[in-house]
Order: C-alpha cells, then sequence, then structure tokens
C-alpha cells in the first residue's frame, strides 16, 4: 500500500493525492502537522520535515517531482498523465513548472502573513509575493483551455498542478481576484465533477 504524507491545505501533497487518484492506485492519506508534534517525528520520513512524502515498497521518497516521476516510471502506459517525449510532454511540464511556481509563492505568502508574527511582517516582501502572484496567475490564465482539460478530453499531469495551486490559493482570504481568472476557476469548477479532484480538494 502506497502512503501519502501531509496536510489536504499543502498544493504540493494534493498534485501528488490527483495524480494517484487519477492513476487508479490504491493509497493511504496520512496527515501531518509540521507545526506541531510531528515535526521532530516526521525526520524519519525527510531528514527536513517536509512534505509530501510518499512511502512505497522501495522506501521513502521525498519532493514533488521525484515522487510524480515515480508513479510515472511506474504506471502502466494508459495511466501516465505526461506525453510521450516530444513538443507535448515539454508543454505540458512547462505548465506544471509554472504551477508549481505560484504555488511555491503562495505557500510564502501563507508564510509571512499567517505564521509570521504581525509585527515582524515584511510589507515590502508580501507586495512583491503578491505581484509574482498576479503575474504567475494571469500567465497559467492565458494557457488554460477555455473548455476541457489541458489534456484534451481527459485530466493529465497540467490539470492536476493547476487545480491544486488555484485551490490552494483559493484558501488565502483575498489574495487572488475572481475576475482575473475565469478560465482558471472554470477549470476548478469542472474538476469537482471528477472524485480524483473532489475527495482531494482543501475543503473537502
Amino acid at each position: 500500500m502506497l502512503i501519502l504524507h501531509g496536510g489536504k491545505r499543502s498544493p504540493f501533497v494534493r498534485r501528488v493525492a490527483i495524480w494517484l487518484a487519477l492513476q487508479d492506485r490504491a493509497f493511504e492519506r496520512r496527515p501531518v502537522e509540521l507545526f506541531g508534534a510531528d515535526f521532530e517525528r516526521f525526520r524519519a520520513h525527510n531528514p527536513l520535515s517536509r512534505v509530501p512524502v510518499l512511502t512505497t515498497p522501495d522506501g521513502d521518497l521525498i519532493e514533488t517531482y521525484a515522487i510524480i516521476d515515480y508513479l510515472e516510471t511506474t504506471a502502466e502506459p494508459a495511466y501516465r498523465l505526461l506525453p510521450e517525449p516530444g513538443p507535448q510532454r515539454i508543454a505540458c511540464q512547462q505548465v506544471i513548472a509554472l504551477a508549481h511556481a505560484v504555488a511555491e509563492k503562495g505557500v510564502a505568502f501563507v508564510y509571512e502573513t499567517e505564521r509570521r508574527p504581525p509585527d515582524l511582517v515584511w510589507p515590502d516582501w508580501v507586495t512583491r509575493l503578491r505581484s509574482q502572484l498576479e503575474e504567475g496567475l494571469a500567465a497559467l490564465e492565458t494557457q488554460t483551455p477555455a473548455t476541457a482539460w489541458f489534456g484534451g478530453t481527459h485530466p493529465n499531469g497540467a490539470d492536476a498542478a493547476v487545480v491544486a495551486t488555484v485551490d490552494f490559493l483559493g484558501t488565502v482570504a483575498g489574495l487572488t481576484d475572481p475576475a482575473t481568472m475565469p478560465r482558471l476557476l472554470a477549470l476548478s469548477g469542472r474538476s469537482r465533477a471528477l472524485p480524483a479532484f473532489a475527495t482531494t480538494h482543501p475543503q473537502a
């Protein structure tokens, strides 16, 4: 049995959860509270005490990209969520990279505004993060299909990454402007019709 360690709010943990579900893999989710008692304990799975971690029959895997590579490598061809090597794969990976970078900026924003004591928040850094998030989301918006999926008739890895990022940012009050991202929000809405996305949603 595969075990996915991490909380539901993390966009990186959720991307792996969506990937596992879309590949129809059996797995168990184990919550981790790294801002609580789990921090020290979790070093047994990752020396950096960070998620996601996927426990496999071959041991613990760390870092989203490495976990995804494992899932793609061990999946039957029909269940792979990345195109075959070539221009389509490069394009898909670039969308994933952009979504990942936006998610990283979102996590940095949360740490700065939710975790740091109010008197220690760096306003210029918050402004910079907001600007990066706005530009990143605008770039994703222009690339998001108006209907269907990045993968065409079925979601692929780009859909998993983008939806995980958009839904995570939606957990931060006032961070995004719905008027500027209609395609991204529509993609998120469409994803809710599929169990792989609905059951892993941060508010599920």
